[in-house]
């Protein structure tokens, strides 16, 4: 599961490697075709990488939310019990 602190990183790591990527690109001798070749390629790369990146952040979040969901739901119900229970005592 991927909290916000580590999907935060993963979005720093990512934006590094891209920009590194694009001046190593950028700087090296080769024709303008084949670096916009490169380039292209490796963006394409790095768009694949973030989209998977974002759905396991994406899946991790709706688990949470589904765990908070169930949670919520049991203590609703132990409190509906705890003051059902409180109001027979109460009559008695």
């Amino acid at each position: 599961m991927c909290d916000e602190k580590n999907g935060s990183k993963i979005f720093a790591f990512l934006t590094g490697a891209a920009i590194g990527a694009g001046l190593a690109l950028l700087f090296a001798p080769q024709s303008g075709k084949e670096t916009r070749k490169k380039i292209k390629d490796t963006s394409e790369k790095v768009a694949e990488e973030v989209k998977e990146r974002f759905d396991d952040v994406k899946k991790g979040a709706k688990q949470s939310v589904e765990k908070l969901k169930a949670t919520a739901g049991k203590a609703a119900d132990n409190m509906k019990s705890f003051l059902g229970g409180t109001k027979d005592k109460s009559k008695a």
